[in-house]
């Protein structure tokens, strides 16, 4: 049981409690590698005595997960520079409905294409006396609350 519990495997278990602890406190995956290398070397540190060994295997495994792993973990969970994914009700912009009742400057009724829900609309950016008539297609240009506003689809 003592050679379970070496100064250098509680050390580098130590360091990666310590990375791990500060990458639940920041964002963009980063400390989460270093957490991993020094939960490897404190396994390594098992069999390998040498310090600069361990040390060694520390930064490769590291810096290898940084530069493979974490454009991986990012592209796949969504997480950096790109943009998410818009949802709910702001993911209907662009979407074509269908006119149910007239759609003039300050209400009507519109069915969503793709799935089905139908929502009280009005015309965005109308002409004098515009109206969309129903049985015509439209395009959702903005959610706004409860309403979507439309224009003709062209």
């Amino acid at each position: 049981m003592d050679s379970l519990m070496s100064t250098p495997l509680v050390i580098w278990l130590g360091l990666a409690l310590l990375f791990g602890i500060i990458e639940l406190l920041t964002v963009g995956f980063f400390f989460v590698f270093f957490a991993v290398g020094a939960f490897v070397a404190g396994l390594v540190s098992l069999v390998l005595p040498s310090v600069p060994g361990q040390i060694l295997v520390f930064l490769v495994v590291s810096m290898v997960s940084v530069f493979f792993a974490r454009p991986l973990l990012k592209n796949t969970l969504n997480v950096g520079d790109r943009p998410a994914k818009e949802s709910n009700a702001a993911a209907l912009v662009g979407t074509e409905v269908l006119v149910l009742e007239d759609v003039d400057k300050y209400q009507g009724r519109v069915k969503v294409v793709h799935n089905g829900e139908v929502w009280t609309a009005y015309l965005a950016e109308p002409q004098e006396g515009e109206v969309l008539s129903a049985d015509s297609p439209g395009l959702v240009v903005q959610v706004d609350g409860s309403k979507l506003a439309v224009r003709p689809k062209a």
